[in-house]
Parts: structure tokens; sequence; C-alpha cells
């Protein structure tokens, strides 16, 4: 007996056909390498902008507090933040596309980019949201442990289980966004094969 729908049929088979070859001019391979190349600076800067905030207001949370654990809580944020920082400029950053590449070094200089994306959008428990759980965790505990007033207990435990939400809610946009980008590559070496 099957217990698959007949949409979950179809999509099945609507993705896993073969794709045609697509006819891709080296201007048109340009002008998505560079529309893709802002997308990424623009992605970027956003994340550097509330980066820079989110530093700012940890380091004024860090020479405020006057419990250890709570300090210790905040610079391993701030440290967390800072491998962030150095994780999307290393692996993250836009290239620019280079000038006067024929279609061959345009497709490989775009499916590399794209590629490159890819790997980062997969891999965001590594470089983007790992990075920040020892501090979360020292965070509440050194909350918890400050006041154990069952009422506030429960704040802090509601305020942690939406941070784990936001976690699980980002990982799954970049899961996502990895799958958009694998689309886009296997687009590009059917152009490639078609070529």
């Amino acid at each position: 007996m099957m217990n698959e729908s007949p949409k979950n049929n179809l999509q099945e088979i609507w993705q896993c056909q073969p794709v045609e070859g697509i006819k891709m001019s080296v201007e048109e391979i340009r002008g998505r390498a560079t529309k893709f190349e802002k997308k990424i600076w623009w992605r970027n800067f956003r994340e550097y902008a509330a980066g820079a905030i989110a530093i700012v207001l940890l380091g004024f949370s860090f020479a405020s507090s006057h419990d250890v654990l709570s300090r210790i809580a905040f610079a391993l944020l701030i440290a967390g933040m800072g491998y962030v920082f150095y994780q999307l400029h290393r692996h993250g950053r836009a290239k620019n596309v280079p000038g006067e590449m024929g279609l061959g070094p345009s497709l490989q200089f775009y499916r590399n980019e794209l590629e490159r994306q890819r790997d980062l959008a997969g891999s965001v428990w590594t470089w983007y949201l790992g990075p920040f759980v020892p501090g979360l965790l020292i965070s509440m505990i050194a909350s918890m442990l400050h006041d154990t007033h069952l009422r506030h207990v429960a704040v802090v435990a509601l305020w942690y289980a939406l941070m784990a939400a936001f976690f699980i809610f980002a990982w799954r946009l970049n899961v996502r966004a990895a799958r958009c980008l694998q689309r886009m590559i296997d687009d590009l070496q059917a152009a490639e094969s078609s070529q």
C-alpha cells in the first residue's frame, strides 16, 4: 500500500527530470554574475552592520556587568561575532567579475562563485550559528543562577527557547538557500553542456 500522495509523486517526477541545455551568451553570464556579486555584497554589508551593532551592545554589557560568569558569556559572544566576521570575509566575500572573459571562463567563474556561496550556506552551523552557542549557554546559566525566582527562570527559559527557534529558522533558511544555489549551478552545467 502506497502512502505517497499524487502531489508528492508529481513533484518528484518534475524534480528528477533531465535539465535541457540552455543557451546563454557571455553578456548574460556576466550580467548574472554581476547581479549575484551585488547581492552577496549587500548581504555581507547587512551582516557586518548588524554584527558591529551587536558587538557594541555586547561590549557595553560586558563593561557594565559585575558578574564574572556573565562577563565570560559576553566575551564569548563577542569572540563568536569576530569569528563570524572572519569566516564571512574569508569564505563569503563577493568577488569581482573579471573583465573580458570568454564564455567558458565566464561560466566557470560564475559557477565557482555559486558553489562557494552554496557551501557557505550549507555549513552555517559551523561558522555562523555554532560560535554563539557557548556564550549563549553560559549566559543562560548565569541568568538562572543570578535569580532563582520561578517567574524569572521561566522568562529566561522562554527567551532562550525563542533564541533556539531563531537558530533553527536561520539554519533552515540557509539550507533552502543552498538548494536554490544548487539549482542555479545545475542550470549552468546544462548551459555548459549545450555550448
